[in-house]
């Protein structure tokens, strides 16, 4: 339904979702069935991690749920599967096979973002590209801030997944 209307740039990212603090991972037990070990830019953490895929507009286009330990790139030709367009993705996403894997010619090219220490030149409208990574950053930032994403009141896996749904759904119809 919404996929006519996104725009062509389209921004996959994932960010962790922890379900409870650090200290109290080794007692927590309610979601320890679908729960790992992760870790992010912030540390260590005990949870899930959400993958999405937004365009320019942040419309969420797809997105998926996997243990913390799970490979962004193994989720990202899982989850951009049917969708068409320019993908630009941050540095976690570098991979030659990944990107010969999803490449194709007049329907989906992918750029990911090089790490800071790859010497690579760029032309100036890759660099406003990247730059527009932030986006999907602030689409995460909306989701924990202000629709109640991240929380640990919740007694059952289906009050977690529950949480996780209706935060969605106030995310994009907002």
């Amino acid at each position: 339904m919404f996929l006519s209307v996104s725009t062509i740039v389209k921004h996959t990212d994932a960010t962790d979702i922890p379900v409870c603090l650090v200290k109290n991972a080794k007692r927590h037990k309610t979601m320890s069935p679908c729960s790992t070990w992760g870790h992010s830019g912030k540390g260590w953490f005990y949870g899930l991690k959400l993958h999405a895929t937004a365009d320019l507009n942040g419309l969420l286009l797809a997105i998926t749920f996997t243990p913390a330990s799970g490979s962004e790139r193994e989720q990202f030709l899982i989850l951009n599967e049917d969708l068409r367009g320019l993908f630009v993705a941050d540095a976690g996403y570098v991979s030659q096979k990944l990107s010969d894997a999803f490449n194709r010619e007049g329907e989906r090219i992918f750029f990911a973002k090089p790490y800071k220490t790859m010497k690579k030149l760029i032309t100036a409208w890759q660099y406003h590209l990247y730059n527009t990574r932030v986006r999907i950053e602030n689409t995460f930032r909306s989701l924990k801030m202000f629709h109640g994403f991240l929380t640990s009141l919740p007694r059952s896996i289906d009050g977690y997944l529950g949480n996780y749904v209706w935060s969605l759904l106030a995310h994009v119809l907002t």
